[in-house]
């Protein structure tokens, strides 16, 4: 046999004895160079089976946690393609075999396609809204669910090589690793493997101190750690724009002291809003009795249509970037309660008291509630699945796709007094640090703001990308950064019960 077309799978089991026969049958059909079985915490008769079918087997007392049988595997395989699966799901050879071609024929690396699961008419998964998010951080332009976390899929050996075999202990890891190197990725062949998946304890019960299932938790902790990995080399923003932001402006600036208190404020930042600013400060008016439009790169007409509606005016000549406005008209503004909205579009009064009344009610962070996206959008649109992974980060799942990047929302006095205005101009980093400071936050009511919003020059595509989204990614990335900060790589998810002590032993055999 051609060395270049030996193949080597690898199946970590651990009490399979009713499967394992079946998916080592199925598996010799490809005519193999080795089947490495890794037994790891079994209690039944898996590996004195897969000895009897002459494989490979390497057998550990001790259970290795997840993924590490895979790269266990790795490190012994002899095989120029590496085909990896698991104990418990029998898969017919046929199917198996596409992942071999695709390899052979230049592939780098064949993933199982379950891009079918997410484009069901349902709203996604916490697994799912993992994959998609995590794959628009690392720069993967399309809402792609295909991981190195699903079997079956298969490795060349200059893929292993490039990602090191003690990385598939930590496959969402690796797959940063090959995205990051180039790797060629396909996805030959679609294999539901999740409705045969075998149900397990950990699978449905809720981790203490924790709304997720233990399985969703460690899926969680490996996606965050793939981040981390991601701004360790491209900086805490993970390498996305800033989309002009003055953040020196910003962090130099001292507003004038204010004295007088009135119960509502409504900051709207602006630029070229001539044909709506007058009618959103008119709207604005029955809900605040403060309203102070920053008008930053403005033109003329703008500034004299909201100071003639009434408006407090604060003007700077240049353009500050986004959201640095609303952090200046929060540092002006004396009210309770803050209302931000946008100069361009005009939301009606009943729309807005909703925001305000929550945040006089008690609600810390009133927040503009857009789940109506995730029934609208299969798979999740591209920005709704980056908020949604950053609520599930900081443990508020229930929270969803809603978040401080969108207006309206309000924000009571006191959260500004403590953590400080110039949060607000990184929105997703502002409701991380309100929530791990235990402020209270909910969406409360809902307002489109997607139809009505105008489209810019960063809404168009440039180089095949979105500055627009690229900015927002990038908030969200450093909103990651500074949760992994006050916690872990893991975010304070565990591990999976991980057994890293094994992959150091053996990695300093090599």
């Amino acid at each position: 046999m051609n060395r270049e077309q030996t193949v080597s799978v690898i199946i970590p089991a651990q009490n399979e004895e009713e499967t394992i026969s079946a998916v080592i049958a199925e598996a010799k059909k490809l005519d193999p160079l080795e089947v490495i079985v890794v037994v790891n915490g079994s209690r039944d008769a898996t590996g004195q089976i897969a000895k009897d079918t002459g494989c490979f087997v390497i057998e550990y007392p001790q259970a290795l946690g997840n993924d590490v049988g895979r790269a266990v595997g790795a490190y012994h395989a002899k095989g120029e393609i590496l085909l990896f699966l698991d104990g418990d799901i029998p898969i017919p050879g046929q199917q198996l075999l596409p992942f071999v071609t695709a390899v052979r024929q230049g592939s780098q690396i064949a993933l199982n396609d379950l891009n079918w699961s997410a484009r069901l008419p349902i709203r996604p998964h916490y697994t799912t809204v993992s994959k998609i998010a995590t794959h628009y951080l690392l720069k993967k332009m399309t809402p792609d669910v295909n991981s190195l976390l699903a079997v079956p899929h298969a490795l060349s050996r200059r893929a292993l090589e490039a990602i090191g075999w003690q990385n598939l202990a930590d496959p969402v890891v690796a797959m940063a690793a090959a995205l990051e190197q180039n790797l060629s990725i396909s996805a030959p062949v679609s294999i539901d493997v999740i409705n045969r998946n075998k149900v397990r304890p950990v699978h449905l019960s809720a981790e203490e101190g924790s709304p997720f299932p233990r399985t969703t938790s460690r899926i969680l902790g490996d996606h965050l750690a793939a981040i981390d990995r991601v701004m360790k080399t491209a900086g805490p923003r993970g390498g996305f724009t800033d989309g002009w932001r003055d953040r020196p402006f910003l962090e130099t600036y001292v507003p004038a002291p204010g004295s007088r208190r009135v119960r509502r404020s409504a900051i709207v930042p602006v630029g070229e809003e001539r044909a709506t600013i007058a009618e959103v400060v008119a709207s604005v008016r029955n809900v605040a009795d403060e309203i102070i439009v920053v008008a930053n790169g403005a033109d003329r007409e703008t500034i004299h249509k909201a100071l003639e509606a009434g408006a407090t005016v604060l003007r700077f000549a240049k353009r500050l970037g986004h959201n640095v406005g609303r952090a200046i008209g929060a540092a002006h503004s004396s009210g309770e309660v803050l209302l931000f909205v946008d100069g361009d579009f005009v939301i009606p009064p009943q729309d807005l008291i909703p925001f305000v009344e929550a945040a006089e009610q008690g609600t810390d962070i009133a927040l503009n509630d857009l789940q109506k996206l995730l029934d609208l959008f299969h798979p999740i649109d591209a920005v709704s699945s980056v908020k949604y992974f950053l609520n599930m980060a900081v443990k508020r799942p229930d929270l969803l796709n809603n978040s401080l990047t969108a207006v309206p929302h309000a924000i009571h006095r006191r959260v500004i007094d403590r953590l400080g205005y110039r949060m607000l101009m990184l929105p997703p980093l502002a409701q991380v640090m309100a929530i791990l400071a235990g402020y209270s936050i909910a969406a409360v009511h809902y307002v489109d703001v997607v139809g009505p919003n105008r489209l810019r020059p960063e809404h168009q595509r440039q180089n095949g990308r979105l500055p627009a989204f690229d900015r927002i990614y990038g908030d969200h990335v450093e909103a990651l950064h500074y949760l992994l900060s006050k916690t872990d790589a893991r975010g304070g998810f565990h591990d999976g019960g991980r057994d890293r002590q094994l992959i150091e032993t053996l990695q300093r055999r090599n």
